[in-house]
């Protein structure tokens, strides 16, 4: 699978975040994107770009072949970088690559910079990713990891150690969880201090040559590939030092071509010191396993073997019409087949941990069963405290509880992460929706129908649905709002819902307002017919007064909006909060927090005399107005 090009190279360049400011954490968080940059190195004549630019200058200057954009990483300090005008040079193709936990909460991040910047077909490093993404499922391909071999290869360290542990112990890796200390317990150990990535303490781990020297003196080393059960750096960086890897078994790892007792040592809770008792009473035999798994690694999973990104684009170069790119397994080749075929790409499914209490969660929540969908949603918050999905379908536990504000609460926080934690333009579409859902069961219906349109690239079934309930519910608000019919392509999602008609979806939304006690919306949504009567005999049910007069927008939100708007007409991006100008996503407190950033840093002097020139200009404007006699 090693299919290096012949010279000349095609030219790539590789728009890579500042992945710098690491320099103090993690030794190995730069090292791994270092990695990256070198394995491209081995196929293309590569450019990497990790500053601000614009992507036409970038192209007029290199002329690439084909440009690769990294998103959706979870920054450990890392700066996502601002690429202007990607919507020029179309001739050139563009990739997108997920560098991320397949079930990272920026994920929805990613989505947003692939849309905004017009890529639609992706690359990820995890081989688990369709399975966390399926929305995405049909154009992804998977660069999964891999190993430096000048750096993790057989230094001939005398073997001292009997089992070294290393590598993070927290929820995220239960099977480690349980491993680890009963190892520890029975078996002499060499073990690793555990620190968070970020953190300077970290710089102490052990990374690089002195971490595969380490391994290479280790005679057995146990590490698994998270709740997820994907594959990790370690599956290969173990092996690849000529030391017997003990892991859990998963598909990923058979696809990878890691056979129990031939190349690895497969184990859980129940056998993992039996097991490592007959290694270690057989030392020929751990010694076969060892140099099996040794040879496996340095022949298909370094950086030599992970060609997928040239492939991808030697075959696009010669596709005809009539044809389409699939791979053959999330470590295999890509290979062009006929486009009417049912050939898909071979997707691993790895039935993570979390992905099981989730449909368990589905199951009891569509049957209205709330307590036992939030107890398999919060237990998957157990292994990441972060997890979207589950996030998102606690709301729908909240919504359907009758407690709207909690939804509200949890909606925030998902969008809050994805624009202002993560930076991207707008949100994921679904979680958007049920932000308005949640506005519309604490009656707020004008909010709602003011916040309808402020996503305009937004579009998604979900967020058809719930224009659609708007439409019905603002013939009785007083307001005269056109809400717009979105005929651009539906965004993808990390969430996926029951499918639904759009009858279905309202008589849904109409019993959550009664479990919300907003029983007159819910009135309109199940007659609207009696209600378009009521409207046009000029009629209001009894009560409808002191309705309207509570959907109203509150003071604080119409002065945030005139906030917002000033903003946008001095045109001082800079300074503006990327969140809607509400309260529930503190819009006022992050506007007086960038102004601190950015007066910190130094940064100010820009936006303040851009600011002066816009107030001077607008100045004049209103100067030039005809006045009134």
């Amino acid at each position: 699978m090693n299919n290096a090009p012949e010279q000349p190279k095609p030219k790539l360049v590789f728009f890579q975040w500042d992945h710098q400011p690491n320099a103090d954490s993690a030794k190995f968080l730069l090292l791994h994107m270092h990695h990256h940059v070198k394995c491209l190195s081995e196929y293309f004549d590569l450019t990497v770009v990790n500053q601000d630019c614009d992507y036409i200058e970038i192209c007029d200057r290199y002329e690439p072949d084909l440009t690769l954009f990294e998103a959706g990483y979870r920054t450990h300090g890392s700066r996502r970088i601002k690429i202007t005008n990607t919507g020029a040079n179309p001739n050139v193709p563009k990739l997108g690559l997920h560098n991320a936990d397949a079930w990272c909460d920026r994920r929805a991040g990613f989505l947003s910079d692939m849309e905004h910047w017009g890529i639609d077909t992706f690359f990820s490093i995890c081989a688990s990713m369709a399975e966390y993404t399926p929305a995405i499922a049909d154009n992804l391909f998977t660069w999964p990891n891999f190993i430096d071999p000048e750096i993790y290869h057989d230094y001939g360290q005398r073997k001292t150690v009997p089992v070294m542990l290393t590598g993070q112990t927290y929820g995220l890796y239960p099977w480690r969880q349980k491993i680890y200390g009963l190892i520890a317990e029975q078996y002499p150990c060499l073990i690793c201090p555990q620190f968070s990535y970020e953190s300077r303490s970290a710089s102490r781990m052990l990374s690089g040559e002195s971490y595969a020297r380490a391994l290479n003196a280790s005679f057995v080393a146990p590490t698994c590939g998270t709740m997820g059960k994907e594959v990790v750096r370690k599956h290969f960086e173990i092996p690849g030092s000529m030391t017997c890897l003990i892991t859990e078994k998963t598909p990923a790892l058979e696809a990878a071509g890691f056979i129990d007792m031939e190349n690895c040592v497969f184990v859980d809770h129940t056998d993992v010191l039996d097991r490592l008792d007959y290694l270690f009473d057989n030392p020929e035999k751990m010694q076969r396993i060892t140099e099996a798994g040794y040879g496996l690694v340095h022949s298909r999973h370094t950086l030599r073997h992970r060609p997928q990104i040239y492939q991808w684009l030697m075959l696009r170069n010669s596709l005809r019409p009539d044809q389409k790119i699939i791979q053959l397994g999330p470590f295999g080749d890509l290979v062009a087949v006929e486009r009417l075929s049912e050939q898909k790409s071979a997707h691993v499914i790895g039935n993570g941990l979390d992905r099981a209490l989730l449909q368990q969660g589905d199951a009891c929540l569509w049957q209205r069963h709330i307590e036992g969908a939030k107890y398999h949603y919060s237990r998957c918050l157990e292994y990441v405290s972060y997890l979207p999905e589950a996030k998102f379908r606690l709301a729908l536990c909240s919504l359907h509880e009758g407690n709207a504000e909690a939804a509200m609460v949890l909606l925030t926080q998902l969008i809050e992460t994805t624009t202002a934690e993560y930076g991207a333009p707008d949100p994921d579409p679904v979680e958007w929706a049920y932000f308005l859902v949640s506005l519309i069961c604490q009656g707020r219906v004008e909010q709602a129908l003011d916040m309808y349109e402020w996503y305009p690239r937004l579009a998604h079934s979900e967020l058809d649905c719930t224009g659609q309930a708007l439409r019905i519910l603002q013939r009785q608000t007083g307001t005269t709002k056109t809400l717009s019919d979105r005929s651009a392509a539906h965004r993808k999602s990390i969430h996926q819902l029951p499918d639904r008609s759009s009858t279905e979806w309202i008589r849904w939304l109409a019993d959550v307002l009664v479990s919300c006690d907003q029983l007159e919306l819910a009135k309109l949504l199940r007659h609207p017919e009696l209600e378009q009567e009521a409207s046009t005999s000029g009629s209001i049910a009894p009560g409808r007064a002191a309705w309207m007069g509570s959907v109203a927008l509150d003071a604080r939100t119409r002065w945030y909006r005139r906030l917002d708007a000033v903003l946008d007409s001095l045109n001082v991006p800079s300074l503006k909060p990327n969140v809607p100008p509400m309260s529930e996503f503190r819009y006022l407190q992050r506007f007086g927090r960038q102004i601190g950033r950015m007066a910190l840093r130094g940064r100010l002097r820009g936006p303040i005399n851009q600011l002066r020139s816009s107030l001077r200009a607008l100045q004049a404007f209103r100067d030039m107005r005809p006045q009134r006699k």
